[in-house]
């Protein structure tokens, strides 16, 4: 028994031309848009990025001010000026040991590999 030839017409060819075509159009529209949200999200990244050391430095002199302004009181109620400085460093001190405590839980807790094993599941799964 002989299996019949595959002939390629000139019809198949066209439209397996326009499939491809149409395919290669659309993948270019798809491409188009990811660079020009790619493009969005780096302007906005970089405002909010931006705005972001604004708000850390009006936080950063807020705290300066608060320290010295209470300094300034503890001077008017008669406290030594190295008492106030002693106390305005080790208060400096402590919130930043209560920062560095959140900072190193929020490190521990942004671990990816629950993620990763959802999207690539391993053997033991």
């Amino acid at each position: 028994m002989e299996t019949p030839q595959h002939s390629d017409s000139p019809q198949e060819k066209s439209d397996l031309d326009d499939v491809i075509d149409t395919h290669k159009s659309w993948l270019k529209s798809v491409l188009g848009l990811g660079a020009l949200e790619a493009k969005l999200w780096v302007t906005s990244s970089a405002q909010l990025l931006a705005l972001m050391c604004g708000v850390i430095f009006l936080l950063l002199t807020t705290w300066l001010l608060i320290i010295a302004s209470s300094a300034a009181i503890a001077w008017s109620y008669g406290f030594s000026l190295a008492g106030i400085l002693l106390t305005a460093t080790l208060v400096t001190f402590l919130s930043s040991i209560v920062l560095l405590y959140f900072v190193k839980r929020t490190l521990k807790s942004m671990d990816f590999t629950r993620t990763l094993d959802a999207i690539i599941p391993t053997d033991e799964d």
